[in-house]
């Protein structure tokens, strides 16, 4: 999932009640832009750790180099810190990477984005002679998204092996949106997944991998499908139970190990920084797709999480920085919540990844605190909610 579900709700309700304020600067007038930067980061970071997550790490690359930064603890009871270079589910970011495989075949005249999605898979949907490709790539096809089944609501749970019409099954029993209209959905990505593997003859994990992966240099990155654990280097991951204080001792849980296979195409892979930084590097520096659909991709949609995430476009969403909007991706998945941004040309970037997956009010100051840390690198100052 992305924030722009339930985790970022918690932000715009914050928003709107006027609770949030600025974070405050304490970094020193810094002769050296970079260098203060880099000190507000930090700042931010722990920002986020005493607002309740366990760990967060951060990775920055631009033409001057790398920096990462980390702040927290990768586990509750060892207390070890967050390994600098850890793998983690990288939820929501799992779309942009789907979508641009997309995109690749729309550009082979494989795949037209303003085709009917049943003329690739009949029956799979009611309606589905009126949903086009493009509606499932910016949530607008008024797909009920099946996550929101119960059976997907205690992460505890979640350790069944679920097949992708079995997840599509469970959004047709869920009332729908509006269509025509931004609605959250990650039932619309489980599809595209399917169409990937109709039209190619291939599994997903296997397009993703030459069309993506290779491409980019994304050596740490996979699609697992029922596979549980995490490889390689990673942070324990954690969530908060349903009606659980975040403020008590013991109240987050571990959950690294489950069956991802309800996540599949709509928030499935695993990576680290590194590689998602490379993604977005290879995607906006126009590797990956031609200039013109990337331009379609960043024609969003409105959110109701404007001001601070106010466009979804063709599996990226924008943010709403001081000094103008980034294009990236968040994620939130059981265990992790990723923010992941680039500037246009996909030369500075940064992502920033926290151990913990949260769904109560508590959770805006932390997350208001990595908006803030992506601020302060792209635009060189705190973040500062619209007046207006």
């Amino acid at each position: 999932m992305s924030l722009l579900t339930g985790r970022r709700v918690a932000v715009a309700m914050m928003i709107a009640a006027g609770l949030l304020s600025p974070l405050p600067s304490n970094a020193k007038a810094n002769p050296n832009a970079q260098a203060q930067a880099h000190a507000g980061v930090r700042q931010a970071l722990d920002a986020m750790v005493a607002a309740g997550a366990p760990g967060v790490q951060a990775r920055i690359d631009d033409d001057r180099g790398t920096w990462i930064a980390t702040s927290g603890v990768a586990d509750l009871e060892s207390r070890a810190p967050v390994p600098r270079e850890a793998r983690f589910r990288i939820a929501s970011l799992t779309k942009s990477m789907v979508a641009a495989v997309v995109l690749q075949l729309v550009r082979e005249g494989r795949v037209s984005l303003d085709e009917k999605i049943s003329a690739r898979l009949p029956g799979l949907v009611r309606g589905g002679d009126r949903i086009t490709v493009r509606q499932l790539l910016n949530h607008t096809g008024g797909l009920a998204d099946y996550v929101r089944a119960p059976e997907f609501a205690d992460p505890a749970r979640l350790t069944r092996t679920y097949t992708p019409r079995q997840l599509v099954a469970a959004a047709e029993r869920l009332p729908r949106a509006e269509q025509g209209r931004f609605s959250y959905s990650n039932t619309g990505y489980i599809l595209l997944g399917l169409l990937v593997e109709k039209v190619t003859g291939h599994d997903l994990g296997s397009e993703l991998r030459r069309r993506i992966f290779r491409p980019a240099r994304m050596t740490r990155t996979y699609l697992p499908l029922t596979q549980q654990g995490i490889r390689g280097p990673h942070a324990t991951g954690y969530y908060l139970p349903e009606g659980a204080d975040p403020g008590v001792p013991g109240s987050l849980k571990p959950i690294t190990r489950l069956n991802p296979s309800f996540a599949w195409a709509a928030y499935g892979v695993v990576s680290d920084a590194r590689d998602v930084n490379r993604f977005y590097q290879a995607l906006f520096g126009g590797r990956l797709v031609t200039r013109e659909l990337l331009a379609q991709m960043r024609t969003g949609v409105g959110t109701p999480q404007a001001p601070v995430f106010p466009r979804y476009g063709l599996g990226l969403e924008s943010a709403g920085l001081t000094c103008g909007e980034m294009w990236g991706a968040t994620g939130s998945i059981p265990g992790y919540q990723t923010f992941s941004f680039a500037d246009a040309k996909g030369r500075r970037r940064m992502t920033l990844s926290v151990n913990v997956q949260r769904n109560d009010p508590k959770v805006a100051p932390m997350l208001l605190a990595g908006v803030d840390a992506l601020n302060r690198y792209f635009c060189g100052e705190p973040y500062t909610l619209p007046t207006t």
